[in-house]
């Protein structure tokens, strides 16, 4: 397995640790002093979102060969978008973690006529998700582009084989934002994903097994795009 399926394996088993966590006891503990937090949201934004920024900075590696490509002109103004997006993504993911514990925990009914929950719960599902979305098209996008400028030594097909299975594993996650969040930010950020990387990967002249992260984010954002909109849609008939 070479050394991208390495950090696209534990990007899979990342997601699996959020949804477990998310279910857990975690939820039931609130920490002192003031009850500021709740023990999910703290490892949250400590560990398993810190996780999530750590992995593709290192998967901005291996696309960049080692950082060569980021010499062109072209490679800093694209490393720049991808450092916006990690300050977007964890800004964002921030405001939406502090936001619903608040609105959760002091807000029973969130759409109340109170201006702060009502501000809470805009701030959780817009603000907050609408930034973290931002966030992570910029830096996937980023990621894309960088390795169309340096395409890899075709990979083997067992590499392919396991990158389609961690793009099924990734898609759980995408399936859950465009299909079961409250709003539609995901379903929107979803959509416009999908749409951008299957352009990205259809106007690209390489072979598949060249770009192997552009192929496991078509494939994770396909999948996970089409099975979140038949369900969102499906389970509102």
């Amino acid at each position: 397995m070479n050394r991208l399926n390495v950090l696209l394996t534990l990007s899979s088993l990342n997601v699996l640790l959020v949804t477990i966590e998310r279910f857990s006891f975690t939820t039931q503990v609130v920490l002192q002093p003031a009850s500021f937090l709740r023990l999910h949201e703290l490892l949250q934004m400590t560990t398993l979102i810190l996780f999530t920024v750590l992995i593709p900075t290192f998967v901005l590696r291996e696309v960049t060969g080692a950082f060569e490509t980021l010499r062109s002109r072209a490679g800093m103004a694209l490393l720049v978008v991808f450092i916006v997006g990690i300050y977007f993504y964890a800004t964002g993911n921030g405001i939406h973690e502090l936001a619903s514990f608040q609105l959760n925990t002091f807000c029973p009914d969130p759409a109340g006529p109170t201006v702060m929950c009502q501000g809470m719960f805009f701030n959780d599902y817009y603000f907050g998700n609408g930034l973290y979305f931002v966030g992570a098209f910029l830096l996937n996008t980023a990621l894309i582009a960088l390795e169309g400028m340096r395409p890899s030594p075709p990979v083997s097909r067992r590499d392919m084989i396991i990158a389609t299975a961690n793009a099924l594993v990734y898609a759980l996650a995408i399936i859950a934002y465009a299909a079961f969040d409250v709003v539609a930010v995901g379903l929107v950020f979803t959509v416009v994903s999908m749409l951008t990387i299957g352009g990205l990967l259809w106007r690209a002249r390489q072979p598949l097994a060249t770009r192997p992260f552009t192929y496991y984010a078509a494939v994770a954002y396909t999948v996970g795009g089409i099975l979140g909109i038949a369900l969102r849609f499906g389970l509102r008939r």
